[in-house]
C-alpha cells in the first residue's frame, strides 16, 4: 500500500468518526420527556405556584413528598393558579421532568381539578 492510500484511508476514517460523534450528540441532546399526569392535594397556593403532595400510589411520590408546581405561559409569565384552594385535589400534567430539589419542582403543562 502506498503512502497516499494510507493517508486517504485515515482521512475517510476521521470523517466517519466525526459524523458518528455528531449524530450521537444530536440524539443525546433530545431530553424531552413524555408528558405525564398525576393527582395531588394542594398544600399551599402562592398564586403563580402550588405546593402539592402527590397522592398515594403516584410515581411522583417516589421523587418527593412535596412538589412545587408552576405553569409557564411563556418565558417570562406564569399562569395564575389562585383558583385552586388548599386541600383541593388536582390533576397535574407536566413534561415528565422533575427537578431534584426539596421540595421537588416541575413545570406543568396544565393543572385542573381532579374528578
Amino acid at each position: 500500500m502506498s503512502k497516499k492510500s494510507v493517508i486517504w484511508i485515515i482521512i475517510i476514517l476521521l470523517i466517519a468518526l466525526t459524523a458518528i460523534m455528531i449524530t450521537r450528540l444530536a440524539i443525546g441532546n433530545n431530553t424531552e420527556e413524555e408528558p405525564r399526569s398525576f393527582t395531588a392535594t394542594v398544600l399551599e397556593n402562592n398564586a403563580t405556584s402550588l405546593l402539592v403532595k402527590p397522592d398515594e400510589g403516584e410515581d411522583e411520590l417516589r421523587s418527593s413528598d412535596k412538589i412545587v408546581v408552576r405553569v409557564p405561559k411563556d418565558s417570562a409569565v406564569l399562569e395564575d393558579l389562585s383558583v385552586f384552594s388548599v386541600g383541593s385535589k388536582v390533576k397535574i400534567t407536566y413534561d415528565g421532568a422533575i427537578m431534584e430539589s426539596y421540595p421537588a419542582q416541575i413545570n406543568a403543562l396544565r393543572v385542573e381539578l381532579a374528578e
